[in-house]
C-alpha cells in the first residue's frame, strides 16, 4: 500500500481585519473603534496524499489554494487543525529535517536573485543543502538537458525572459532532490511553448523523479495533462477531492453536441425535435425571437443549437435527430467532451447556489 507522504485533518485558517468606515469622519473613528471582522480562508478541510501523486489544488480566485499551499509548507500557521507530513512533522513547526524534503515555487515570487546568474544560486542551494558535487553536477545537468537552456546558466537573472527565470526556479526547486513540490501557478503568464516545457518537466520530476507533487493552476491544460486527482475547494471548503475523471459524473458524463441549421425554419425544426428527445439539455440556442419562433437574423452563428447528452444516449440521439428531419436541414454537426472549464465552473457555481453539508457525495453522485 503507497505511503500516506501529506496528511491534513480539520485544517482551519482564520484572519482578523478591521471594518473602516469610508472617508475622513470614517478614518478618524478608526483610531477610536476599531469593529474586528474574521474573514475565513480555510475551513475546516481534512484530506490525504500519497507518495508519487501529482495533484491539481484547484479553485477560483479567493477559494484560499495558496493559503492551504503556505500552511502545508509551514510558511504561515493553522488557527486550528493538523497539517502532518512523513508520519511525523508538523509542518506548523518548521522542523529543519522537513524543509530539507520540500520545495516551493510561486509564479508570483522569486527565489533567484535577480543581478546574479542562476548558477549562483544554484552553488548557493548546493551549500545551504550540503549537496555532493557529483550529485550537484548529475541533477542539474539532467534539469538543463530537459529545458535546453545551457546557454543562460551565466546570464543576470533579471536579463532573463519570463519564462527562462520559470524554468531556472524550477531547477533550483528540485536540485537538493525533495520528496514533496508544491508549486502555485507555475506557468501564469508564460507563452504556449515554455508552459508546454515546464510541464514536461514535472511529468518528469513526477515519473522519474519519484517526487511527489501539489500543482496550484489556473490553466486546465497543466490540470488534464499532469493531474490524475484534483482536490477542489471553494470559499474555503473543500467541495470535491477524487479522480480527475469523475470530477463531476453527471457533467463529465455527458457530450456536447453543435447543430447548426441551414435556415431559421429548420432551426426550429430542429429545437421542437431536441426539446421531445429524453435526457437532453438544450444549453444554448433558443430563437431569439420567441413570438415567430424564428431567430432574428440568419447568420449561421445565429442558427446554431448546442445541447447536451448522457455519453450512453449520444448514438440514440443522434439518430432520432438524423431520421427526423431531412439532410438539407443541417448544415454541420459536431460532438465533443464538454471542456473541464466548464465542468469547474457549473461546479463552484453550484456550491456558491446551494452549498449542501456534504457536497462530496452531492457533486460525486450527481443528479441524472
Amino acid at each position: 500500500m503507497t505511503e500516506t507522504i501529506i496528511h491534513v485533518k480539520n485544517l482551519v485558517k482564520t484572519y482578523q481585519t478591521f471594518k473602516k468606515q469610508p472617508g475622513l469622519a470614517g478614518a478618524i473613528k478608526s483610531f477610536f473603534i476599531r469593529e474586528p471582522v474574521a474573514v475565513h480562508a480555510i475551513k475546516a478541510t481534512s484530506f490525504e496524499i500519497k507518495r508519487g501523486e501529482f495533484i491539481g489544488l484547484l479553485g477560483p480566485n479567493g477559494a484560499g489554494k495558496t493559503t492551504m499551499l503556505k500552511m502545508m509548507t509551514g510558511l504561515i500557521p493553522p488557527t486550528s487543525g493538523t497539517s502532518t507530513t512523513f508520519g511525523r512533522f508538523d509542518t506548523s513547526r518548521r522542523p529543519r529535517e522537513y524543509l530539507r524534503k520540500i520545495g516551493m515555487v510561486m509564479g508570483q515570487r522569486n527565489q533567484l536573485h535577480p543581478d546574479l546568474p542562476a548558477l549562483d544560486s544554484f552553488r548557493l542551494s548546493q551549500a545551504i543543502y550540503d549537496i555532493p558535487q557529483t550529485q550537484f553536477e548529475a541533477r542539474l545537468n539532467r534539469c538543463l538537458d530537459l529545458f535546453q537552456i545551457h546557454s543562460k546558466l551565466n546570464i543576470p537573472v533579471r536579463k532573463l525572459s519570463l519564462g527562462e527565470r520559470m524554468k531556472m526556479e524550477l531547477i533550483l526547486a528540485i536540485l537538493h532532490e525533495p520528496e514533496i513540490l508544491f508549486l502555485d501557478e507555475p506557468t501564469i503568464g508564460l507563452d504556449f511553448s515554455a508552459a508546454r516545457q515546464i510541464r514536461t518537466f514535472l511529468a518528469e520530476a513526477n515519473s522519474k523523479f519519484k517526487i511527489t507533487i501539489v500543482l496550484t493552476s489556473h490553466y486546465t491544460k497543466d490540470i488534464e495533462e499532469l493531474c490524475r486527482r484534483v482536490i477542489l475547494i471553494n470559499h474555503g471548503s473543500l467541495i470535491y477531492d477524487g479522480p480527475l475523471d469523475g470530477v463531476d459524473e453527471r457533467v463529465q458524463g455527458e457530450r456536447q453536441v453543435v447543430v447548426t441549421a441551414s435556415d431559421p425554419k429548420s432551426q426550429a425544426e430542429i429545437l421542437n425535435v431536441i426539446k421531445s428527445l429524453d435526457g437532453v439539455t438544450v444549453v444554448n440556442g433558443e430563437p431569439s425571437d420567441q413570438k415567430n419562433n424564428l431567430p432574428a437574423l440568419e447568420h449561421a452563428e445565429n442558427l446554431t443549437i448546442t445541447f447536451a447528452v448522457p455519453a450512453r444516449l449520444v448514438g440514440e440521439t443522434t439518430k432520432k435527430l438524423l431520421n427526423t428531419l431531412a439532410a438539407s436541414d443541417i448544415r454541420d454537426l459536431t460532438i465533443s467532451e464538454r471542456s473541464i472549464e466548464d465542468v469547474f465552473s457549473e461546479i463552484y457555481n453550484r456550491a456558491e447556489v446551494s452549498p449542501p453539508a456534504n457536497l462530496n457525495s452531492t457533486i460525486i453522485g450527481g443528479s441524472k
